[in-house]
């Protein structure tokens, strides 16, 4: 797991968060990074889950990845984030 204290991100960003061309970085990112990230991590069997809170007293993101050692097990197979 990553995690960082920052800013966090709206629902409505997280809504669309693996889609192509999402981006928070409108000067500097063109928004492949965590779409490419999801695609190869899924073509391994896991998953990547995300948890983000922007408002209230606590905030920031957490990302997590799981691969599977033998690349079986599918998102749906585990319970948690994915």
């Amino acid at each position: 797991m990553v995690a960082d204290t920052g800013h966090g991100m709206p629902q409505m960003v997280l809504d669309h968060i693996f889609e192509p061309f999402i981006t928070t970085k409108e000067a500097t990112g063109i928004g492949l990074g965590l779409w490419v990230s999801d695609e190869i991590v899924r073509k391994h069997g896991g998953w990547i889950g995300v948890r983000s809170l922007s408002e209230g007293r606590v905030s920031g993101t957490a990302f997590e990845i799981f691969l599977p050692a033998n690349g079986e097990v599918g998102a749906t197979d585990v319970a948690g984030l994915g």
